[in-house]
């Protein structure tokens, strides 16, 4: 009896030691990249007992049974069945069941999901396809024809100038000269810190050099980009979120010994759609025809117009084929509790146009490390050090081509107004230096197992010194005895945020609800100085002026704040239906009185139907998802103290020799926030297991839009800034995408996206139901991208004079019928396309990968760049070359020709479709080739890798409108910074 009560003593121990738990823990990585992947159900086979993994892809589970089985399952990934065998650690690599829904997408504040679990309006661009398909020097400009939706565009086409991204529309008001409306750029988080938005309207720049802020950021050091487009998606970020949000993650350190990654990369630039000029013969010829007809005397035509016998071509002696260099170096690794990554990044690069190159040096950190169980701080941050040149020499070619460079004495020839172009580079100045860091500390403690809070501190600071020295050897500075410009410009912005998060599962229930508070200062201070009459050349550093009168000083200074509370809630069931809900009160010093406080929220849902019961599996469709959103977003980017009375010092202006301030802008208490109510629906289809298609319908309607509007001058002011329009953007995107299909031994990848778009304006709380300044227009019910100008009628064949189209219908060759009513200008265009799109493929073949991408536009018009009406102005002639286009002008009675009489007395319209081309276009935008070394080949070089590329970019463009044939048209004109074909070769070794 005894033994029958030990054997049953031990056996309850033996029951009790259980019954206190089996722990075992582990993590859940994506196979291929250890990435933890949050939300992964781990559930004991045949039980209830189960949990999730964290936002890293840990966890740890109680088992009820020692041999258990454990289930890991996640959408988009294929499922796995591990059994425990005594383990207490077991990490496991799922891999994804399809490439595209297996995704896991970044969507801020902390939140990864699986693209099958995301509601919202989300793409998202990986580092590979970034840098695959452009040797663009930001990653803005390298997402052309990625994204549905996103479309992009250039004013200038300088490579270091801000691009404008528009996603999905314009969404504000476009300036008409007022210098007052709201940005229509998207907002753009870096590793969780705004950036600064380049192309705010309302920024006061003066003459300052604007360079393109993510140009201060390597794109080797870029993960992932996501593009948030709807409510559902943006509305956790409200404020500014109403134009779109663009997620810049940067690279992470993997877990694993250290690893060191080279790479060079050698770039060859080509000019291509150079514009032609006139030829010192042509000049001559022309020259004497416009003298003649203008009314100069015969003997003195001949000096007017110069020698015959020199042809200098200033726009080849400035433009050149150029070499560029890009270096960078990346070592990363770590263990089980600390991972890092640090790189450093260098770029020598020429461009196509001497003296406007630029260098910078990056470098970036990244830090992730457990503090202690269940705490993690991460650091990511980088520098960068930046400084570019801007001589615009593209800007000069119109010099007259029988000037000689050099003069009798072998000196620079000195030119009338402007300096000698080869003088200017070598004694003049003009640059921009910036000194760059972007910085962010994360703080993630897991309180148990359900809760865990998250925290950031974050800042963005620029340093800007913009330097222009004229020498008084040349040109303007010859005028003015040598000339000084400085320009500093501090922009200091830090974000700081905290929130609590609740992540569970109950049966089929799946819940996450997180809530936050966030802080945002922004600072920026200016200071000005110029002087002129130098006392010395040898020193060029302000405080050379000869006298105080020489010497002008100005300063500009700004803050604002920002406070905001924000909460989202996540809910799915079974895996198969799923919710989301978001909510944000945004408070902001931007606006006055009682509309300094938002409120902004959405709401969206998804159903999977394939999911369903009644869908019948089958090898043709096999995946189908429907979803909707709709929600109310923000607009803030309308710069500081927009709605203050604002005054200025300048000791010009003065009473009875006192300083005094004067008016600067209007007070508007009323001036509120500019809002945006956005409505999404999707399909999207996975058929034959291969093939991926996502359709969707928005409609966008912004309420409140903020632009300037002219008051009587009795009020003491010349504009006000109000509350004054509605418009809405409305259109559908497709995107398809082909995945591993095999082709014997070649894999094919292919990305087909297109984007339609429409806009209209709705509503104008004016005087007027139409508003017009230069070639901007708004008009109540028209699209909101319009372009406003005179009808151009040609030339008349009788007199040679240029002729318009009046708004009756009469054709007129007196300007002045035309000139002073503002009413006489009608639509000729509008600036947005209907659609745009892209068409990008990839094979491998082994170690190759050969891929090209396709970038096309429909229905935009284009209004040439105001230098590019200049040249074939004719009134100018006498001043500068002009386009090969004036070898078609008028001479005889009967020509039928669009160039009109040379004679100075011809009046220019520089606000006709005469300069207005169809800007529809086909480009292929890049081809490249890549070799990964066998891993014999590598071993044997003691290589973990390596691999050569090749890449060219700006191949081709075809343009529906391209003008004459041997004629200057859409493809010459369209930039004023000369573009170029590059030729890219990088070598990549890891160690």
């Amino acid at each position: 009896m005894n033994k029958i009560y030990l054997i049953a003593l031990l056996v309850c121990l033996q029951f009790q030691v259980f019954a206190q738990g089996f722990m075992v823990k582990g993590t859940v990585t994506e196979a291929g990249n250890k990435l933890g992947i949050p939300g992964v159900t781990v559930l004991e086979k045949g039980t209830s007992n189960g949990v999730t993994t964290d936002i890293d892809g840990n966890y740890r589970l109680k088992l009820t049974q020692k041999d258990a089985v454990l289930l890991f399952s996640f959408i988009g990934y294929e499922t796995q069945f591990i059994s425990v065998k005594g383990q207490s650690v077991i990490n496991v690599k799922l891999k994804a069941a399809d490439q595209k829904l297996g995704e896991v997408v970044i969507l801020g504040y902390g939140s990864v999901k699986s693209r099958e679990a995301v509601v919202g309006s989300v793409e998202q661009v990986k580092s590979d396809d970034l840098l695959k398909h452009s040797n663009a020097q930001s990653v803005d400009q390298m997402l052309e024809g990625q994204v549905a939706g996103v479309y992009l565009e250039s004013d200038d086409g300088d490579p270091t100038s801000p691009v404008k991204v528009r996603i999905r529309g314009n969404n504000s008001l476009p300036d008409l000269g007022t210098s007052f409306t709201a940005s229509s750029e998207p907002l753009y988080i870096l590793d969780g810190v705004p950036l600064i938005d380049a192309l705010n309207p309302n920024v006061n720049t003066g003459t300052e050099t604007v360079v393109n802020p993510l140009a201060l950021i390597n794109p080797e050091d870029i993960e992932s980009v996501s593009i948030l487009k709807d409510a559902s998606a943006a509305a956790i970020y409200g404020a500014n979120a109403a134009n779109g949000v663009v997620i810049i993650t940067t690279k992470k350190g993997k877990q694993g010994k250290t690893r060191v990654t080279v790479s060079q990369k050698m770039l060859i630039n080509t000019p291509i759609n150079k514009i032609e000029y006139l030829n010192g013969e042509q000049y001559v010829e022309l020259a004497s025809e416009f003298y003649k007809n203008t009314g100069y005397a015969e003997e003195d035509i001949s000096d007017l117009v110069g020698t015959t016998d020199v042809y200098t071509n200033w726009r080849d002696l400035t433009l050149q084929n150029s070499v560029s260099n890009q270096t960078n170096l990346t070592i990363s690794g770590g263990g089980e509790k600390t991972l890092y990554r640090l790189s450093l990044g260098y770029k020598d690069n020429e461009t196509t146009t001497k003296g406007n190159d630029y260098e910078s040096i990056t470098s970036r950190l990244s830090l992730d490390s457990e503090l202690a169980k269940g705490v993690r701080l991460s650091y990511s941050g980088g520098i960068t050090s930046f400084k570019t040149n801007k001589y615009s020499a593209y800007a000069t070619y119109a010099y007259k081509p029988n000037i000689s460079v050099y003069d009798d004495n072998g000196d620079y020839t000195q030119m009338e107004t402007y300096a000698n172009p080869l003088a200017a580079l070598e004694q003049n100045e003009n640059y921009s230096k910036k000194f760059y860091s972007n910085n962010s500390l994360k703080l993630n403690v897991k309180i148990s197992k359900n809760f865990s809070t998250r925290s950031m501190f974050g800042l963005d600071y620029t340093n800007t010194k913009n330097y222009t020295f004229y020498s008084k050897e040349n040109g303007l500075g010859r005028k003015k005895n040598g000339y000084i410009k400085e320009v500093r410009r501090e922009n200091m912005n830090w974000i700081a945020n905290s929130q609590l998060e609740y992540n569970g599962i109950y049966r089929n229930h799946t819940v996450g609800v997180s809530a936050g508070i966030q802080f945002r200062h922004d600072d920026t201070n200016s200071t000005s100085v110029s002087e002129q009459n130098l006392i010395t050349e040898k020193l060029r550093i302000p405080g050379q002026a000869q006298d105080d009168e020489y010497s002008t000083v100005s300063a500009y200074e700004s803050e604002n704040a920002m406070r905001s509370y924000y909460g989202r809630l996540n809910y799915d069931f079974n895996k198969k239906y799923f919710m989301s809900i978001n909510y944000r009160a945004d408070a902001s010093s931007y606006f006055g009185g009682d509309q300094q406080v938002e409120n902004f929220a959405s709401i969206g849902g998804s159903w999977i139907i394939s999911k369903e019961n009644f869908w019948i599996e089958n090898d043709i469709i096999n995946f189908v998802k429907l979803k909707a959103s709709y929600g109310k977003l923000g607009n803030a980017k309308v710069g500081s103290y927009s709605a203050r009375g604002l005054y200025s010092y300048n000791t010009s202006s003065n009473y009875n020799g006192k300083l005094i301030a004067t008016p600067y802008a209007a007070p508007n208490e009323d001036l509120g926030w500019q809002k945006s109510f956005k409505f999404n629906t999707g399909l999207t289809i996975k058929f034959m297991k291969k093939f991926n298609l996502d359709v969707e319908y928005y409609n966008n309607k912004t309420k409140d839009g903020i632009m300037s509007l002219d008051v009587v001058p009795e009020t003491g002011w010349n504009t006000i800034s109000v509350n004054t329009a509605d418009l809405t953007n409305y259109g559908l995107e497709v995107t398809l995408k082909a995945s591993n299909i095999n082709i014997g031994d070649v894999k094919w990848n292919s990305n087909f996206n297109v984007g339609f778009n429409k806009s209209r304006l709705d509503k104008l709380n004016a005087y007027a139901d139409r508003l017009v300044s230069g070639t901007a227009g708004l008009i109540v019910g028209e699209s909101t991208s319009l372009i406003m100008g005179n009808k151009y009628a040609g030339v008349n064949p009788e007199n040679g004079n240029p002729q318009w189209t009046m708004k009756n219908g009469t054709v007129t060759d007196n300007y002045s019928d035309i000139s002073g009513d503002i009413n006489e200008k009608v639509i000729i265009g509008k600036s947005n396309p209907d659609f745009t799109g892209g068409f990008s493929n990839n094979f491998k073949y082994k170690g190759f990968n050969l891929g090209f991408m396709i970038a096309f536009e429909y229905g935009a018009d284009r209004m040439l760049p105001y230098a590019a009406r200049d040249m074939e102005n004719i009134k100018t002639f006498h001043l500068y070359n002009k386009s090969v286009n004036l070898l078609d002008r008028w001479q005889n009675p009967g020509d039928i020709t669009d160039i009109p009489r040379l004679d100075q007395n011809i009046s220019f319209n520089a606000y006709s479709d005469r300069f207005l081309f169809d800007q529809t276009n086909i480009s292929l935008r890049s081809v490249s080739l890549k070799y990964d070394f066998p891993e014999h080949i590598c071993q044997v070089l003691k290589l973990n890798r390596a691999s050569v590329s090749a890449n060219v970019s700006n191949i081709y463009t075809w343009y529906k409108d391209p003008g004459k044939s041997n004629r200057n048209g859409l493809k010459e004109y369209r930039y004023t910074f000369p573009q170029s074909r590059i030729f890219a070769f990088q070598l990549n070794l890891g160690i």
